[in-house]
């Protein structure tokens, strides 16, 4: 698996892109900030306005539209792009769709999608605030067009045909976004894979950061001096090398004590810690539950 695949495994993501909203006549729709939850909109006809908290002017937005907010930063949809009254849609269901109907007519339809994850996740939180694309790239279309299909009537399977949907989309606007490299606003781990000489190291210590990763394997691994590699890490990713193998360690083992009954000793030496104690104690600091804690809540804290 590439790094992308790695990213999205040790995420935890579940997702669902379920929500269809149709907007007309003087709509104005408000989302407030949302926890460890990320949140699309998809415009697929029409126009209107967005209003991004801490954001002074509003932006347009139209038919081919992505925005993605990873971290779910609240925001205002509206006609006008002027602040007013949050307007209660009328809900019903469709399918496996929940339409939300605001105001009359209809001037604006979109698809919202949201994803939850896990609290360290670094392919989240080394996005930006806010994603914009446009559904011009052609895998997207494809996804958009069969998420049009199976809104316009029942199908038999839609609702898994939808919940599988909902994980291709979120993987083709991290590619899309990622390819295009002049722009791009990176941070923390996604940062730092950008760096053509760290990239190769960073893969092949989120490919396994169970191996014995000592500085002198990963100066060799980057082909730099220790120094170099120092400097590098923390600027580009914001850690040293230590520290984010540790951190890569632990959201592993996060994901194991989430998904497998194996003991916390078993978890904490398949991740390459070398004791039970050791591993909790650095658990602790980073999610401040302990390994049984966060296994038996769900990795909910």
């Amino acid at each position: 698996m590439d790094i992308l695949d790695k990213l999205v495994d040790l995420a935890q993501l579940t997702g669902s892109v379920d929500v269809q909203c149709l907007l007309g006549g003087q709509w104005s729709v408000r989302h407030e900030t949302l926890q460890r939850e990320g949140l699309v909109h998809i415009v697929t006809s029409g126009s209107g306005y967005l209003c991004i908290d801490g954001e002074t002017s509003p932006r347009p937005v139209s038919t081919g539209d992505i925005v993605f907010f990873p971290r779910g930063l609240g925001h205002l949809l509206s006609h006008d792009g002027k602040y007013g009254e949050s307007l209660q849609p009328d809900i019903r269901q469709n399918g496996a769709f929940t339409v939300k109907q605001c105001g009359n007519g209809q001037d604006m339809s979109l698809f919202c999608a949201r994803f939850r994850y896990d609290t360290h996740a670094d392919l989240m939180n080394g996005l930006p605030e806010t994603v914009f694309l446009n559904i011009a790239h052609p895998s997207l279309q494809y996804v958009v067009s069969m998420l049009q299909l199976e809104s316009e009537k029942p199908l038999a399977g839609t609702a898994s045909v939808v919940n599988a949907l909902s994980s291709v989309l979120l993987v083709l606007i991290l590619r899309a976004y990622l390819e295009q490299d002049k722009d791009v606003e990176l941070s923390g781990v996604l940062k730092g894979w950008q760096d053509k000489r760290l990239r190769h190291l960073i893969q092949k210590v989120i490919d396994k950061p169970e191996d014995e990763w000592n500085v002198d394997k990963m100066v060799a691994a980057a082909n730099m001096s220790r120094a170099q590699l120092m400097r590098r890490f923390k600027s580009q990713v914001g850690l040293s090398p230590h520290a984010f193998v540790n951190h890569i360690r632990l959201q592993k083992g996060a994901l194991l004590l989430k998904k497998t009954p194996d003991s916390v000793l078993s978890v904490a030496l398949s991740v390459g810690f070398q004791s039970e104690t050791h591993f909790g104690k650095a658990f602790k600091r980073q999610y401040h539950v302990s390994p049984g804690q966060y296994r038996k809540e769900g990795g909910q804290k």
